[in-house]
């Protein structure tokens, strides 16, 4: 029979392994992880802007209401002239925000008209679009307003969960739990602790539930990608 002391060497080695594959992996994702930067405004080094005095008449207008004339109200759409209007700049001109989480509220979403109610998806057909609110960078020229509904992004967010790492917690320390753990799935997880992964029965029914995409992060974000 198999002592005590040699299953405990084993437990001990896999859990060596298992600590050695996740340095490797965090060192990995260290090196691929990419820091977002705000846009850069966009200067044209060719043009050349006259003085304020010389400009044409039809820009000079005075305002009649004492009130401050927004640069939004100078240009207007001529379809002979260059300056376009601002929703149709290329995404090189335009600066977008992040889609709205209306976190499941169908009130907010119909009251603001565009959002993201749910998350995530595994097949384009699951993953729900939205309009994102946009806005014209500085310096640039163009007519109408500046700030604009424009796209069909996903309602998709990534949230630092990386399915490789999960699927070693859950192969190695799935019977204490600590897959569960990491996906924010706590209640559960405390259970599976509780009960040593149901004596095992639970640890692969979870190990098979994560390889076909029904354990996902309990904030229905997508998994991340090593690039």
């Amino acid at each position: 029979m198999i002592s005590v002391s040699y299953i405990l060497l084993c437990g001990q080695f896999l859990l060596l392994l298992a600590v050695i594959l996740l340095q490797c992996l965090e060192g990995i994702d260290s090196q691929n992880s990419s820091t977002t930067e705000t846009p850069a405004t966009f200067t044209d080094p060719g043009a050349t802007s006259l003085p304020f005095s010389e400009k044409p008449p039809e820009i000079l207008q005075s305002d009649p209401l004492g009130e401050s004339t927004n640069l939004t109200d100078v240009f207007e759409y001529k379809p002979p002239s260059p300056v376009v209007l601002c929703r149709y700049l290329p995404e090189e001109f335009i600066y977008c925000q992040d889609p709205v989480d209306h976190a499941g509220n169908h009130s907010a979403f119909q009251e603001l008209g565009y959002g993201c109610v749910g998350w995530g998806g595994q097949t384009q057909k699951e993953v729900n679009h939205t309009e994102v609110m946009c806005m014209a960078l500085d310096d640039i020229e163009c007519a109408g307003e500046r700030e604009f509904l424009r796209g069909n992004v996903p309602c998709i967010k990534y949230t630092g969960h990386y399915f490789i790492t999960t699927l070693l917690y859950s192969f190695f320390l799935g019977c204490f739990g600590v897959d569960r753990f990491c996906l924010g799935h706590t209640g559960t997880a405390v259970g599976k602790l509780l009960t040593l992964g149901g004596l095992g029965i639970w640890w692969f029914v979870d190990l098979i539930l994560l390889i076909t995409g029904g354990l996902m992060p309990s904030d229905y974000s997508n998994w991340c990608t090593y690039y």
